[in-house]
């Protein structure tokens, strides 16, 4: 599948694109990719959901998997540009509790210089 990832701030920031489904059969590649991302010390993370339509609890899981990590180091992972039926199911599984979600992914940028 490939997620497409790139740099905001100054390099400051990675963005991960997540594709229109993120299910079991893509959620392994996202844990890779963020397991590689804090083998490169870039813990200030965002995913765009702008074009997602479907998460799974695998899924789900996958966008949790390090946010411990990235947070024991200053960092963390935010969301942004998420639709509302994610939005919706983010809030029946408690993760906006944990997660910090964004209208736009501008905004998901700024506030890491809040």
């Amino acid at each position: 599948m490939g997620f497409v990832t790139r740099e905001e701030d100054g390099g400051k920031i990675t963005v991960i694109e997540i594709p229109e489904r993120l299910t079991l059969e893509s959620s392994g590649e996202l844990k890779d990719l963020l397991k590689e991302l804090m083998e490169e010390k870039k813990y200030r993370i965002i995913m765009d959901l702008g074009q997602t339509k479907y998460v799974d609890s695998s899924g789900l899981g996958a966008i949790v998997s390090k946010i411990a990590m990235t947070r024991a180091n200053g960092g963390d992972v935010r969301l942004a540009s998420v639709p509302q039926n994610i939005q919706e199911l983010l809030e029946l599984t408690h993760l906006t509790q944990i997660l910090r979600v964004f209208k736009s992914l501008n905004e998901a940028v700024q506030s890491y210089n809040e």
